[in-house]
């Protein structure tokens, strides 16, 4: 039977809510706490004012709609430049909701979103910290999709090659050599194009549950690489929605140390934000695989200990420093300082994921020879 007139067109706050996999309610308990994190005062979590934003019949307030703007990854100079609701058409384009469901079409979304996100997209103040109920949400998503992981994708269409999977992973692991002598800023449009290559396979060639595999395994790699270059270039969003992506990808191919190895990117990147309890709270798995290790020289453990270190370091300076009287200067107790802790973490981090050939290269004890402050991951005097 044909239709009589068209279905009208959803709100776009409604689609972006969809996507997050949340009712009226429950988005409206996520605006209000956000809406207090970032110091706009107290806001009602009626479900009733979110179903009249989405009728188009009332317009939030600005600082609801920057705090909408917060959740889903669109700077402040945009809301005032495009108003309600058209801003909320570019919501997501660099981000990947935490909140959507792990299946493998979200995931091959979620990475062609990520491929096609604009490079260099600013928040307005750069933080992008995730709550602790969606990252929560994050780790127990992916520790059960590990232990039961749904069946790889599989696509008709133009015939994929063994050869031409088997010359994207050789790639790769050219362009992370290339790492420690080009500058980040080469490096990533150079990761950025592998990410788009095989994203672009995963949505249009033909392959089985292998290749499939393969192919997965490629773009997880790649939107760890992504997100490293763009966490050094200070493009957080961008860093986040990477390896928020490749957990996701590494769930769906049962690799449960290359998620690790998002999860201890995505903790590195939650501290530079300022945002050490979310670290642990990544790290927190770390130490119950469901399956050994594929190595016994895995620089996992060296990272996930300096990791937590790190996150405890700023946790400790944090609680302490209300109690410091002003211009107190601590005593050296012979500890590092939070800046040494993650100086450390981020030079482990750089030599095991880009100075070795595949993401499960040994951790060295020291810095390669001329390596230095500002030629690995920078210090970055902001991050404490």
């Amino acid at each position: 039977m044909c239709p009589t007139r068209k279905s009208p067109l959803a709100h776009p706050l409604s689609s972006l809510r969809r996507k997050e996999g949340l009712s009226h309610a429950g988005y409206a308990q996520l605006v209000a706490r956000k809406h207090a994190e970032l110091g706009f005062g107290s806001m009602a979590a009626r479900r009733e004012k979110v179903a009249r934003w989405e009728s188009g019949k009332v317009t939030p307030e600005l600082t609801a709609q920057f705090t909408i703007a917060r959740l889903h990854g669109v700077p402040r100079s945009e809301v005032l430049r495009l108003g309600w609701p058209h801003w909320l058409h570019i919501a997501g384009g660099s981000s990947v909701p935490l909140c959507a469901p792990w299946t493998a079409e979200e995931t091959l979304r979620s990475l062609r979103a990520l491929a096609r996100s604009q490079q260099g997209l600013a928040l307005d103040d750069g933080l992008f910290t995730i709550c602790a109920a969606p990252l929560d949400q994050l780790v127990v998503h992916w520790q059960e999709l590990t232990r039961t992981p749904p069946s790889p994708p599989e696509r008709e269409g133009h015939p994929l090659a063994d050869a031409t999977v088997a010359a994207l992973e050789a790639r790769h692991r050219q362009l992370r050599r290339l790492c420690p002598t080009e500058a980040p800023s080469t490096n990533r449009l150079l990761a950025d194009a592998e990410l788009r290559v095989v994203t672009e396979l995963l949505h249009t060639a033909c392959y089985g549950p292998e290749l499939g595999t393969r192919l997965l395994s490629a773009a997880a790699r790649a939107a760890c690489l992504s997100g490293l270059l763009a966490y050094e270039l200070d493009d957080q969003a961008h860093a986040q929605a990477a390896y928020v992506a490749a957990l996701r990808a590494a769930a769906l191919v049962h690799d449960h140390e290359l998620g690790l190895w998002a999860l201890v990117l995505l903790a590195a990147q939650q501290m530079g934000q300022g945002a050490p309890a979310n670290a642990l709270r990544l790290l927190a798995p770390a130490d119950l695989p469901p399956q050994p290790p594929s190595r016994t020289d895995s620089p996992l453990p060296s990272l996930v200990d300096a990791g937590r270190r790190a996150a405890r370091t700023l946790l400790g300076r944090a609680h302490d420093a209300p109690r410091q009287r002003p211009g107190h200067t601590p005593t050296p107790s012979g500890h590092p300082s939070p800046h040494e802790e993650l100086t450390e973490l981020e030079t482990l981090i750089r030599h095991a994921f880009t100075y070795d050939a595949t993401p499960t290269g040994a951790v060295p004890t020291q810095a390669h020879p001329g390596h230095s402050r500002s030629s690995g991951i920078r210090a970055r005097e902001r991050i404490v």
